[in-house]
């Protein structure tokens, strides 16, 4: 007989509070975008159709025929859905020694299993994966892009060498690409700039007017939510920093996650324990990228 220390239910509460606990706030995937988990587990695809539509009304003349015909087509997209998995192990003397004193034995390792797999997650939707064909809302095709106009000197396109109008009305061009088209002038825009760029929003917008940059923007209602992204930091053309506008909503973009962060069976082998640590994660699907703009060089 194998002489092995088994699991009390105690020591699988502690690992499993750990393994379930909310995304650390600068993860912020999850909370800037939909999350979309009625899929089943074992899909390895993920389709949606995109309809596109043809065809104009017209003035009709008196006794005529010729009534136009309008259509539409229905064109199909599909997304591959992958597993985003790590593992973590306690040895039989860590157990020994966590019943000796009656405690659940330190669940650090499975908090540290947990965080690896959320920040890939977190990395997937934001810049997605080139090896496996996920595309992220920085870099996805379609996306709108553009580089920020130079300061009023002409020297230099970054926020820490403009002032506070200048950097409004940088904020104003790139909003200015999505609000412009059809149907996505009052859309709720959220907006993301690297922690370097979020902190300067907190500088006084000029001397006259004693509220912050972050404060000026606020109070035009443009958007629902303004957050600090660390994945635009050098995420723009030449590795520059990037501000980034988009349009959250579920018509627009949902994560995917068909099976959120499960812990698997321990799996017994001299001298460990190990648990598999598992999501099913397909990336952000975006079905209308023109709704996501990126302005470079701040």
């Amino acid at each position: 007989m194998i002489n092995q220390v088994a699991f009390r239910g105690m020591d699988l509460e502690a690992i499993d509070r750990t393994i379930y606990m909310p995304k650390a706030e600068e993860l912020t995937a999850r909370r800037l975008i939909n999350v979309k988990s009625d899929i089943p587990a074992g899909a390895e695809t993920y389709a949606y159709d995109v309809m596109t539509r043809s065809g104009v009304a017209k003035i009709l003349a008196n006794n005529a025929d010729d009534v136009p015909l309008v259509d539409v087509d229905m064109r199909r997209e599909y997304q591959r859905i992958y597993s985003i998995a790590t593992s973590f192990a306690y040895n039989v003397q860590e157990l020994r020694s966590a019943q000796m004193t009656g405690q659940p034995i330190d669940a650090t390792k499975a908090g540290v299993a947990r965080r690896a797999v959320a920040e890939k997650e977190n990395r997937l939707a934001w810049i997605g994966d080139a090896d496996f064909g996920i595309q992220g809302l920085i870099n996805a095709t379609g996306i709108q892009t553009t580089n920020v106009s130079q300061n009023v000197n002409g020297t230099s396109t970054k926020w820490k060498d403009k002032t506070g109008e200048e950097i409004v009305e940088d904020v104003r061009i790139v909003r200015a690409l999505i609000s412009v088209l059809p149907g996505h002038m009052t859309s709720p825009l959220t907006m993301a700039v690297p922690p370097t760029q979020y902190e300067m929003l907190n500088s006084r917008y000029n001397e006259f007017d004693s509220r912050t940059v972050l404060q000026v923007i606020q109070s035009y209602n443009w958007f629902s939510s303004i957050d600090r992204a660390p994945e635009l930091k050098g995420a723009g053309t030449g590795g520059t920093d990037s501000l980034l506008i988009f349009d959250a909503s579920r018509e627009v973009m949902e994560l995917l996650i068909p099976m959120d962060m499960t812990r698997h069976d321990p799996e017994w082998k001299f001298p460990r324990w190990k648990f598999a640590v598992e999501e099913r994660c397909g990336g952000v699907v975006i079905r209308y990228p023109m709704a996501i703009a990126r302005g470079d060089g701040i």
